[in-house]
């Protein structure tokens, strides 16, 4: 294909692989370039902004200031940032690891027990086996030697029988102790894969003890479901696939450092880190956009879903239990 530029000058406009190739490379390291540039002012203006603030630069308050400035940036720039974001991978490794580890010692116990369970059927096949022959020897007049014989070898199979009974209750007990670890420190909600109880009142109490420090702001959130919108839903696991719809897709649509936490009775709790009530209503206001502009379709009946909200402070004199009861009770 031929072209004509501005001079009139007639060229091939077919670049061979390796031009285009080269041009892309090219294209895309100015482009990376860029937006590191972009990323380097932009990181400035956010530490300039947490000293104006009083706030310290630690990593968490960085993240935290870092998405709140990143809302009223530009759409373009906004994009080219969450670019290089979408890079990384944010995880609690220390975390991830001691859960990992409790899961694998569990499992290890499991199989321990598998193979106890096992060797003792074996025991118990070879002693009604041994029954059978010692009785019909008994029958058939050897009498006190089988006897004696027979006790012997059944009192050296109880002995490791019970031996292995108490391996097993051992073994259960270990279990049973790594699980109740393991509960008591996951993280997620398997019903609404959304944050769980554990997980929101370990950030409010370590929220609190930020806020007496540094005398910041953080709000709180209280949302469920309005009854209403259930009145056409016959099936309960219809109505669980809704609030998990909507709860996940609040929890996607928020800022990385807020938590969507799932407390009880199909209520949950949105954590604000350094958000005051004013921002906490705004982001009610757009939740209230995102879920007006959701079409819930159940057995083809369209769903009309609203939600029932209640605001509040994280109070640093305040117990969880205070906080958060005078937030559902609003609610209720």
């Amino acid at each position: 294909m031929y072209c004509i530029d501005k001079e009139g000058t007639i060229f091939n406009n077919i670049p061979s692989a390796t031009t285009t190739q080269t041009t892309k490379t090219v294209s895309s390291v100015n482009d990376n370039d860029a937006n590191v540039k972009q990323m380097t002012i932009f990181s400035k203006q956010v530490i300039e902004k947490m000293a104006l603030d009083n706030i310290p630069a630690t990593p968490e308050n960085y993240a935290i200031y870092f998405d709140k400035l990143l809302e009223n940036k530009a759409p373009r720039q906004k994009q080219n940032i969450q670019k290089i974001l979408a890079t990384e991978t944010i995880e609690d490794n220390i975390y991830v690891a001691q859960v990992e580890n409790n899961i694998k010692e569990s499992f290890k116990q499991i199989k321990t027990i598998l193979e106890t369970v096992s060797n003792m059927y074996n025991k118990i096949t070879k002693l009604k086996t041994l029954t059978k022959l010692k009785r019909e020897e008994l029958h058939n007049g050897s009498g006190k030697i089988a006897l004696v014989s027979y006790d012997e070898l059944l009192e050296d199979i109880v002995k490791t029988l019970e031996k292995q009974q108490k391996t097993i209750k051992d073994k259960y007990g270990d279990i049973s102790e790594n699980i109740k670890l393991f509960q008591a420190n996951t993280i997620f909600d398997t019903k609404y894969d959304v944050y769980n109880k554990n997980f929101l009142f370990r950030v409010i109490e370590s929220e609190k003890k930020n806020i007496a420090a540094f005398g910041y702001e953080s709000s709180l959130i209280a949302f469920k479901i309005a009854s209403s919108s259930f009145v056409n839903i016959r099936l309960q696991r219809d109505k669980d696939l809704v609030i998990k719809n909507i709860a996940t897709m609040i929890l996607k649509r928020s800022r990385r450092s807020d938590i969507v936490a799932h407390l009880d009775h199909d209520t949950f709790i949105i954590v604000l880190k350094h958000t005051n009530l004013s921002q906490a209503e705004q982001v009610i206001h757009n939740i209230d956009q995102m879920i007006n502009n959701t079409n819930y379709i159940i057995d083809s009946h369209h769903i009309d879903v609203s939600l029932e909200y209640a605001l509040g402070k994280i109070v640093a004199h305040q117990t969880k239990d205070q906080i958060l009861s005078s937030l559902i009770n609003q609610l209720y």
